[in-house]
C-alpha cells in the first residue's frame, strides 16, 4: 500500500510535466515507406496522421541515420518523395507536395465546424488540413475546430486515428462524422506480457471492444463474452441477481475447476465481480495453448485479459453513463389447476386400485385453485446503473477516476433476492523522465446481495415447491376452523396467514420466503503499481507489485417458523461468519525490441512469484429476542449452550520463470516461441515443477510479391502448438495426509453415560507423486480479409488434450477415510471456429456492422484409470447419479435407460420376454401394464437395471453461434444482439415426480389411457410399480437447442449544435431490451442452463429464469 501511495502523490504531481525529445535511428536499404515510418513510431511514440495511400504509393527508400531528431529523420525519409510533413505536439501530419503556387486572387472565408465518430460523438484531437497547403488545426476537447482565411474553393482533409480519411468541400458551417478503419497501423491486441499488432498475431487469440461492450445490458464483466467470442460457451447459471456465469474455452478439460484464468491490467485475480462492465475496454480471450503458455500452471482452460480505460491526454472531460429498467420473467411453467390437479389424483388412485376411495370426489368445484407461479413473480423489478467518469492529463500523464452504482432486484422475492455493488476505480501512469515511467491501478468495491437460493437447487427451494405444491392450498389461509388448528410458530404477513398444504409435502413458497433473512458482503480492494525502466532504446525492464484483498461477511436470522410438520423450528436462529482473503503477486519482466532492416526481434523473460491466504470464522446461536432481521447478532440471543463456532485457514504459493522469444521477417514471415517454468505447492515433492512449451508461426501469404489480388485484401496462415497447466483443486495440499478434528463419531462409555469424544483422525491418504494436470493443444489458423477489408474471417482448428487429469478414485467407505487425488485419465477436446465480420457505409448517412461467429466442440473422455473406467457425476433426489464421465463418451453426459415406445396392450409386455439358459422364459418388466414405458434391456441379460444405462444425451452443446448488428444512420443508432446453442440435452428436474402429490406439469394431460394411446406421457399412477417417472430414462430428457435474441437497443445523438450551450460534447439517449425474445422446444424455466461443476451440466433443478428487461438510459460528455 505504501508503494501504490508513493506512486499515486508522485503522478499525480507530475501529470502536467513538460515533454522530451526521442532520439531516432535507422538503417534500411530499399524498404517501404510504410515500415520505416512504424519504426519510427515505435521510436518516439509519435502517432502519425495522414492519406496511407501515400505511403503505399510512394517509392523504396535508403536511408542510414543515428542518434537524430524526428525531424531530422523524416526529412531524410521524405527527401525524393512527392510528400511532405508538420509536426504538431507528437503528431506527425503527413500529405501530398503543395502544388506551385499561382497569383490568382481567390475569395476566401471563414471556417467553423465539428468531427465526429459514426455514434455522433466528438472526436478531440482529429486533425483538419487545408488539402495542398501547409494550413492545418487539431479539434478541441469537443470536436471542434476553426480556420480563417480560407479559400472557398478549398478542400479540407479530416483524418483521426483509428478512422478513415475524409475530404470535404470548404463551407462555413461544417459537420464531419468518420467512419472508423476495419483494420489500421494502430490495431494491436494484448498478448501475455505486451501487445501486439493484430496483424502480427500467429496465435489464436480473439477480442472484444469496449464498443461491443458498451452496448450490452450485463451486471457482470464474463457475460459480455457471450456470444461475442468464437469457441467459448457462457451460460448464466441462473437469472438471480449478482450470480456468476459459467464460462469454458474450447470444451471442458478437467473435472475440477474447469474455469479460465483472468488477468486484469496485467494481475491475476480470482474473480472479477469487482469490475464494472462499464470499466473495460477492450477483453482478449487467449484461446490456444501457444498464447496461454506464457502463463504456464494457470492458462490450461484459457486465459482471459481485460485492459481497464485509461485516461488521454488533454483537459478533463467528465461522463455520465447510466440507465433504469424494469424486469418481468419470460416465462412460466404451464402446470395443473385445481381442477385439473383433483382429476389427476383421482386418476392416479384408481389406477392405482380401483377400490380405493377418490382423494377428491368434486374436482370441478375445486376451480382454478392458486397461481402459485403469479403469487411467487415479481412484476416490474427495478434496475439500475450510474456511472461516473473524470479523466485526463498530458503527454506526460494520464488520469481516470470512476465511479459506479449497481442496483438489481430478482423477479422472485423482492428485497430477499437483490444485488447492489458499488466500485470506485483510480488509474495514474506518469513520465517522471526520458527513462522511467510508474503507475497504479486501484479498485474498491463494496458489494451486497441477498439470495433466496444458489445453483438453482430444487431440494426444498422456494421455486420448485411454487412448481410443485398442490394447487389447492390457498396462498392465505382464511378458514377460521383450519387458523384455529395451525401451529403457533405459523408464518404470517402483517395479519395474514400463509395456507398450509394439509398434503404435508410442500411448503407455502411465500411463506418461505418470509422467513429467509441472509445477506452475504464483500469488501474488497485490488491494485497493482508498476515502475518501468527504460534501460537503452530498445531494452526495458518493468517491476509490478499486484494485491487482492477481500473481507467477506454473510449474517443470517430466522424466527420461529411451522411451514410443514417436517418443517418446523420452535426456536430463532442467528448466525454469522467471517473470512478474509489476500493475494500479491511480484512480477519483474526484461523485454527487449529490436529492428534491423527488415528483421524484428522481441524478447521478454521474467520472474512472477505468488501467494494465497484464506481465513475464515463463523459462530451461531439460538433464541436471539424477535426484532429487526438487519439488528441480530450473535450477542443478543439468548441461549448459550447453542452456541456453535468453526473456522479455518489455507494458503498456497506458485513461483515461475518465464520468456518468449518472437521473430518478425518483413511483416510476412512470424514465430515466436515461449516456455515457461512453474512450482507450486499444491503437488507433492517428487514433482513441485513442471515444464510448459509452445511455438507458433504464421505466414502472411498477402504480403507476397506473387500474391496480387482485388478481392484477397489480407491471407495470413496461422499454427501453433503448446502445453498448459491446471493446479486448481479444491484442496491447497491435495498430495498430503490431512488431520481430521472435531466429534468423529465414536461413542465412549463414562460411569454408565455414553458420549461422543471429540479427536483427530486421517482426513485423505498421501500422494507424494501427484503432479500437474497438462493439457496440450495444437492449432492450424486462417485469417482472411476482402473486399479492402470490409470483411473479415477468422477460422481456427484446433486438437485439446488435457493429460494426468486429476481425479479422486472410489474407495471403500469402510477405509475411513477420503481417496487422495491421483493422476488418473485424459480427455479430449476437439473443435472448429468460425467468425465472420462486415464493416462498410452505405450511401452517405448508413453505416454497418455486421459479425457471426459459429464453432463446434467434441468432447471425449479418452483414458480413466480405475475398474469401471468411469467416475460418477451429479445426483437428482431419490434417483441417484444421473450423470458419468467414462471412457469414449464427454464429460457429464446423461446416464440412464433407453426406452422403445410406451406398452399398448398386455399381449405386449407378455411378448417381452428373456429366454434363459435352462430354455425357460420370463417377463424383462414383469411390474408392467399397459400404458408404462418399455426399457431396452441393453446388455440382454433379462432384468432392467443399472448394467443397462448407457448415453441418452450429451448436456454440451454442439454448436454455438452469436449474430451482431450495429447500424448508424445520421445521429440514429441501433443494434441487435443474438445468441444460439444447437444440440444439446436438458434433463428436466423441475417436476417432483417421486413426490405422488405433487403438481405436475400441463403436458401429463397428454397421458396414456385407453382412449389416448399415442400420448406422449405413459399413463398416470400414484405407486408406480413400473418406476416411469422414478427412472433416470430418456423420457425426463428434452431437446435443449434454443436461439436467443439478447439485446436490441435503440439511440439517439443530440446535434452538437444543440447540446453546446449546455457545455456537452455528448448526449446520447437509448432505449433497449434485453432477453426479447427466445425460441426453443425445452419446456422448462430457461433453456440457457449453466452449472459450477462440470458434472451437473444440463440438469435443470428449478433453475431461477432469466427476466426479459426493458431499459431507459443516458450517455452524456461534459
Amino acid at each position: 500500500m505504501k508503494l501504490t501511495t508513493i506512486i499515486i502523490i508522485t503522478c499525480l504531481l507530475q501529470v502536467s510535466a513538460a515533454g522530451y525529445g526521442q532520439k531516432i535511428t535507422l538503417n534500411e536499404k530499399d524498404a517501404s515507406l510504410s515500415s520505416v515510418i512504424s519504426k519510427i513510431r515505435q521510436q518516439s511514440g509519435y502517432d502519425f496522421l495522414g492519406d496511407t495511400e501515400l505511403l503505399k504509393k510512394a517509392g523504396p527508400i535508403t536511408v542510414n541515420v543515428k542518434n537524430v531528431s524526428i525531424t531530422d529523420a523524416l526529412t531524410a525519409c521524405f527527401n525524393g518523395q512527392p510528400i511532405t510533413f508538420s509536426i504538431t505536439d507528437k503528431i506527425v501530419v503527413f500529405k501530398s507536395k503543395a502544388p506551385p503556387e499561382t497569383d490568382v486572387v481567390k475569395t476566401t472565408i471563414d471556417i467553423t465546424g465539428t468531427v465526429l465518430d459514426e455514434t455522433g460523438q466528438p472526436l478531440p484531437g482529429a486533425t483538419v488540413q487545408v488539402k495542398g497547403t501547409n494550413i492545418v488545426t487539431v479539434t478541441n476537447t469537443n470536436g471542434t475546430f476553426s480556420l480563417k482565411n480560407i479559400d472557398e474553393d478549398a478542400v479540407l482533409s479530416v483524418s483521426f486515428i483509428g478512422f478513415a480519411s475524409q475530404e470535404v468541400k470548404a463551407t462555413a458551417i461544417l459537420n464531419i462524422q468518420l467512419k472508423p478503419l476495419v483494420s489500421s497501423l494502430n490495431d494491436v491486441v494484448v498478448v501475455g506480457y505486451g501487445t501486439l499488432k493484430k496483424q502480427n498475431i500467429s496465435t489464436a487469440i480473439s477480442s472484444v471492444s469496449s464498443k461491443t461492450i458498451d452496448k450490452l445490458s450485463v451486471s457482470r464483466v464474463e457475460q459480455t463474452l457471450q456470444g461475442t467470442v468464437p469457441g467459448v460457451l457462457v451460460l448464466n447459471q441462473n437469472g438471480q441477481p449478482g450470480d456468476k456465469p459459467m464460462i469454458r474455452i474450447r470444451g471442458t478439460g478437467t473435472n475440477n475447476d474447469p474455469n479460465p484464468l483472468y488477468i486484469v491490467d496485467g494481475f491475476p485475480v480470482s474473480t472479477i465481480e469487482y469490475l464494472n462492465p462499464g470499466d473495460i475496454d477492450r477483453i482478449d480471450v487467449l484461446k490456444d495453448a501457444a498464447s496461454a503458455a506464457i502463463y504456464g500452471a494457470r492458462g490450461a482452460n484459457g486465459v482471459v485479459l481485460i485492459t481497464t480505460k485509461t485516461g488521454k491526454p488533454g483537459a478533463t472531460t467528465l461522463s455520465y453513463d447510466g440507465y433504469y429498467g424494469v424486469q418481468n420473467t419470460w416465462r412460466k411453467l404451464p402446470v395443473l389447476n385445481a381442477t385439473q390437479y383433483a382429476t389427476m389424483m383421482n386418476e392416479g388412485a384408481i389406477n392405482a386400485n380401483p377400490t380405493n376411495p377418490l382423494p377428491y370426489p368434486d374436482p370441478a368445484s375445486l376451480g382454478e385453485g392458486t397461481n402459485w407461479q403469479d403469487a411467487l413473480f415479481q412484476k416490474n423489478a427495478p434496475i439500475s446503473n450510474h456511472q461516473f467518469t473524470a479523466s485526463g492529463g498530458t503527454d506526460k500523464g494520464t488520469y481516470l477516476a470512476e465511479f459506479s452504482y449497481f442496483d438489481q432486484q430478482g423477479v422472485i422475492g423482492g428485497d430477499n433476492s437483490k444485488f447492489d455493488r458499488y466500485t470506485f476505480r483510480l488509474n495514474v501512469d506518469q513520465k517522471l523522465n526520458n527513462f522511467l515511467k510508474i503507475g497504479t491501478n486501484l479498485n474498491y468495491i463494496n458489494s451486497k446481495r441477498n439470495a433466496i437460493f444458489d445453483n438453482g437447487d430444487q431440494g426444498g427451494q422456494v421455486l420448485g415447491n411454487a412448481v410443485n405444491i398442490d394447487p389447492i392450498t390457498p396462498l392465505y389461509e382464511t378458514d377460521p376452523a383450519k387458523l384455529a388448528a395451525y401451529n403457533v410458530n405459523a408464518v404470517t404477513n402483517g395479519t395474514q396467514v400463509y395456507g398450509i398444504s394439509p398434503l404435508a409435502t410442500f411448503p407455502n413458497p411465500l411463506a418461505q420466503i418470509a422467513i429467509l433473512n441472509g445477506t452475504n458482503k464483500i469488501d474488497k480492494l485490488i491494485g497493482n503499481a508498476y515502475a518501468e525502466l527504460s534501460i537503452y532504446k530498445d531494452l526495458k525492464f518493468r517491476s509490478s507489485y499486484g494485491m487482492d484483498l477481500g473481507n467477506y461477511n454473510s449474517s443470517s436470522y430466522r424466527p420461529p417458523y411451522y411451514l410443514l410438520p417436517t418443517s418446523v423450528q420452535n426456536y430463532s436462529t442467528v448466525s454469522t461468519s467471517f473470512a478474509r482473503e489476500y493475494s500479491w503477486q511480484i512480477e519483474n519482466v526484461l523485454s527487449y525490441s529490436h529492428d534491423f532492416n527488415k528483421h524484428n526481434i522481441q524478447v521478454v523473460a521474467g520472474q512472477s512469484a505468488f501467494k494465497y491466504t484464506y481465513e475464515n470464522l463463523g459462530g451461531s446461536r439460538n433464541d436471539p429476542a424477535p426484532i429487526d432481521p438487519n439488528l441480530a447478532y450473535l450477542d443478543v440471543a439468548t441461549d448459550i449452550t447453542s452456541s456453535k463456532n468453526n473456522g479455518g485457514a489455507d494458503t498456497r504459493t506458485l513461483a515461475s520463470y518465464f520468456g518468449r522469444l518472437a521473430y518478425n521477417y518483413d511483416d510476412k514471415y512470424l514465430l515466436s516461441g515461449v516456455i515457461r517454468r512453474d512450482g507450486s505447492s499444491r503437488f507433492g515433492r517428487n514433482h513441485p515443477y513442471a515444464v510448459f512449451p509452445s511455438v507458433s508461426g504464421a505466414w502472411i501469404v498477402s504480403k507476397e510479391d506473387f500474391f496480387k489480388s482485388s478481392f484477397i485484401s489480407f491471407l495470413k496462415l496461422r499454427a501453433s502448438w503448446g502445453q498448459n497447466g491446471n493446479e486448481s483443486l479444491g484442496s491447497s495440499f491435495p498430495w498430503a495426509s490431512t488431520i481430521v478434528t472435531g466429534n468423529n463419531g465414536y461413542t465412549f462409555l463414562d460411569n454408565g453415560t455414553e458420549y461422543l469424544a471429540s479427536g483427530a483422525s486421517l482426513g485423505a491418504i498421501a500422494n507424494p507423486d501427484l503432479k500437474w494436470e497438462t493439457s496440450e493443444q495444437t492449432d492450424f489458423g486462417i485469417d482472411i480479409n476482402l473486399l479492402n477489408d470490409k470483411i473479415s474471417i477468422s477460422s481456427d482448428y484446433y486438437v485439446k488434450t488435457t493429460k494426468d487429469l486429476l481425479i479422486r478414485p472410489n474407495i471403500l467407505a469402510s477405509v475411513g477415510y477420503s481417496a487422495p487425488y491421483v493422476n488418473g485419465g485424459n480427455v479430449q477436446n476437439k473443435g472448429i471456429e468460425l467468425g465472420i465480420t462486415y464493416n462498410d457505409k452505405i450511401g452517405k448517412d448508413v453505416g454497418l456492422n455486421l459479425s457471426f461467429n459459429i464453432s463446434h466442440n467434441v468432447n471425449k473422455v479418452t483414458q480413466i484409470n480405475n475398474t469401471a473406467q468411469a467416475i460418477p457425476g451429479a445426483g437428482y433426489i431419490s434417483l441417484g447419479s444421473i450423470t458419468r464421465m467414462a471412457v469414449g463418451e464427454p464429460i457429464g453426459y446423461f446416464w440412464g435407460q433407453r426406452t422403445a415406445g410406451i406398452f399398448q396392450t398386455q399381449q405386449e409386455v407378455d411378448a417381452y420376454t428373456f429366454t434363459n439358459a435352462d430354455g425357460t422364459t420370463k417377463k424383462i418388466q414383469p411390474n408392467a401394464k399397459p400404458g408404462d414405458l418399455k426399457f431396452i434391456d441393453a446388455n440382454g441379460d433379462g432384468v432392467i437395471n443399472d448394467l443397462d444405462r448407457t448415453n441418452i444425451g450429451d448436456p454440451n452443446p454442439k454448436y454455438i453461434t452469436g449474430f451482431t448488428a450495429n447500424v448508424t444512420y445520421k445521429n440514429f443508432d441501433f443494434s441487435f444482439f443474438a445468441i444460439g446453442m444447437f444440440g444439446q440435452k436438458i434433463f428436466n428436474g423441475n417436476y417432483r415426480f417421486d413426490k405422488t402429490v405433487s403438481n405436475l406439469p400441463a403436458t401429463m394431460l397428454d397421458h396414456w389411457t385407453p382412449d389416448n394411446t399415442d400420448a406422449k406421457f405413459p399413463r398416470f399412477i400414484s405407486t408406480d410399480p413400473n418406476k416411469n417417472y422414478a427412472t433416470v430414462s430418456d423420457l425426463l430428457l428434452e431437446n435443449g437447442s434454443f436461439v436467443r435474441v439478447k439485446n436490441i437497443q435503440l439511440g439517439y445523438s443530440l446535434p452538437t449544435n444543440l447540446i453546446r450551450r449546455a457545455k456537452l460534447s455528448r448526449l446520447r439517449l437509448f432505449a433497449a431490451v434485453d432477453n426479447a425474445f427466445t425460441i426453443t422446444k425445452y419446456t422448462g424455466f430457461d433453456p440457457e442452463l449453466g452449472a459450477t461443476s462440470p458434472l451437473s451440466l444440463g440438469i435443470d433443478r428449478g433453475v431461477y429464469p432469466q427476466s426479459r428487461t426493458f431499459r431507459f438510459g443516458i450517455n452524456a460528455k461534459l
